[in-house]
């Protein structure tokens, strides 16, 4: 009788995969121990998926080479296409359902209960899951191909990364941190069968994605076993017993698509090969950025030889050039997205930035995780600003665990900022200002949970010291410095709009003694308070902005400026 010793990782899907290879081997002289191993995948809870290539499988794998187990069971989508060659794939099982289904935190147009979708073939085209879906709303994946499909038709969404296991990511949607997810039907199947999806789970209205429209993962849906490459010989006979060839051929053509193209984590594509039939698409190159900055990008159709067509890089608005509009809005914030979309509404947008911001490395606390913790014990990084996020993504090089730990950007524009920077946040609170987002912190965030929040040296700790009043435990410190830019501008007219981000850049624009038209839009009340002490500023008309940034500026300027600018 042979003894094998099944590896794979602890997860309640990945041992009901590990425990079909058992059944499927049982009986057939052969007895069966399976070990439990823990993947670096396991341990983080972090937004930068893509980064770590690999890290559901190494781990087992690892297991491979030392003699501790005989074969390892993966997801065959988590299997990088460029593995250790000491490695080999030995079977694969018969392959379930290849599409996603998005799981909505609310009744979508056009939805049903999940378990109806589940018990359907029926599905949906992407445009009607796309109008079902609100505007700005957060949607949770880390999969950089679910990620940029859906950016690709959408980029008002905010991508947040959720990561965990299937029930985790679920509850997370129950918690409402998110408007929807999308997750692999075949592992919703799977825990479905072993009743494992988390309780509220019946409530859930959902929609399949049609895969025309939505091309799976390589190997999605496959179950792959692997062995060492010098035991393949040895270990035929449980091929013999487990390898389905039509999954293998398919499977084993996605990966060489996937290979040809640059493979990987990183790499979003989605492709499915049927009956030697291939479709599927690929984001382009700089999609991540081009998303970012507001600019639209299209997926490229790959053919059946794995070719995809080049796409053209679009370029970067020129910074600080006054044109001759008759009305201009001059922007202290410096974003790129904002002065793209609101120059597609027509509206003409200069940045002119006034601060300066460094971080300041030496400031930012030695920080380490204790991965025996439970995850719900682990810290959470409050990010307040855009380039709060850009700092804390820079000290991800000297402080690795911080990639671990959950970001909770203030905002919008701060969750764009970390996903920009190649670490998605976990959480968006939609908070305009420093009392909604401690008011989200205390209605949503366990006051169990550490919070870890640098902060601008112009800044104060009013909410830090407000949260500790409510019990939590709070890390701050001055992560980036704060000063003033010198700045020559020339060409502002009464008729342009001046937009101050903060009051540290409403000082600046007095010290640098630049003109000031008649309105001024301020984005916050601080920033209000604090203009109202400059003289400079005297006899300005002074607008608080409320809401999103870009959505207010550009519906302020239709009711006041569109009229002017028309004639």
């Amino acid at each position: 009788m042979n003894k094998l010793r099944l590896g794979s990782r602890t997860s309640r899907l990945a041992m009901w995969q590990t425990e079909l290879v058992a059944k499927k081997l049982v009986g057939r002289e052969n007895k069966v121990d399976i070990i439990g191993i823990k993947s670096s995948g396991d341990l983080s809870l972090g937004g930068n998926l893509s980064d770590n290539i690999g890290q559901f499988v190494k781990s087992v794998d690892e297991k491979l080479i030392l003699g501790e187990i005989d074969i390892a069971v993966h997801s065959s989508k988590d299997v990088p296409v460029d593995h250790d060659d000491r490695i080999s794939t030995l079977a694969y099982l018969e392959r379930g359902e290849t599409s996603d289904i998005i799981l909505f935190s609310f009744k979508a147009k056009g939805s049903r209960r999940l378990i109806d979708v589940m018990n359907s073939s029926d599905s949906n085209d992407l445009n009607e899951v796309l109008e079902a879906f609100p505007k700005g709303g957060r949607i949770g994946t880390s999969s950089v191909r679910r990620q940029s499909f859906f950016l690709s038709r959408r980029d008002d969404v905010i991508p947040l990364a959720v990561r965990g296991r299937v029930e985790t990511r679920i509850r997370r949607l129950l918690e409402g941190r998110i408007e929807a997810v999308i997750l692999a039907e075949a592992g919703l199947q799977r825990l479905g069968a072993l009743n494992a999806l988390p309780e509220g789970s019946s409530d859930i209205y959902a929609m399949r994605i049609c895969p025309n429209d939505w091309p799976t993962a390589p190997g999605q849906g496959a179950i792959a076993v692997h062995c060492l490459t010098e035991r393949l010989e040895e270990l035929g006979f449980i091929r013999e017993s487990l390898n389905h060839l039509q999954t293998e051929s398919s499977v084993n053509e996605e990966r060489r698509i996937l290979r040809s193209l640059g493979g990987g984590c990183r790499t979003p594509v989605g492709v499915e090969c049927l009956n030697g039939e291939s479709c599927g698409y690929m984001a382009p190159e700089n999609w991540r950025e081009q998303y970012s900055i507001g600019n639209a990008f299209e997926l490229l159709p790959i053919d059946k030889n794995g070719s995809v067509s080049k796409s053209e890089v679009q370029t970067r608005p020129t910074e600080g050039i006054l044109s001759n509009s008759s009305s201009r809005l001059i922007s202290t914030l410096n974003s790129e997205r904002m002065g793209n979309k609101l120059r597609n509404r027509g509206i003409d947008v200069v940045n002119v930035p006034v601060i300066e911001l460094v971080e300041t490395k030496q400031n930012w606390p030695e920080f380490s995780i204790d991965v025996s913790l439970p995850r719900d014990e682990w810290p959470i990084m409050v990010l307040t600003s855009p380039f709060a996020s850009l700092c804390a993504s820079k000290m991800v090089g000297h402080i690795p665990d911080l990639a671990k730990i959950q970001w909770l950007a203030m905002g919008p524009g701060t969750a764009r900022s970390c996903f920009q920077n190649g670490n998605p946040a976990s959480i968006c609170a939609n908070a305009g200002n420093s009392k909604q987002l401690e008011n989200y912190i205390k209605e949503n965030i366990s006051p169990d949970t550490k919070l870890l929040i640098p902060r601008s040296s112009a800044g104060n700790e009013h909410m830090t010291n407000n949260l500790k009043k409510f019990g939590y435990s709070v890390d701050s410190w001055i992560g980036y410095e704060n000063s003033q830019k010198n700045v020559k501008l020339d060409g502002i007219n009464n008729d342009d709009v001046l937009l101050i981000s903060s009051p540290s850049s409403a000082r600046s624009w007095d010290q640098n003694e630049l003109v000031v038209p008649n309105t001024v839009l301020c984005m916050g009340t601080t920033t209000k308070t604090e203009i109202q002490k400059i003289e400079r500023f005297e006899n300005t008309q002074l607008i608080v902005l409320d809401g999103p940034v870009t959505e207010s500026v550009g519906v302020w300027w239709d009711e006041n400026r569109g009229l002017k600018n028309e004639a």
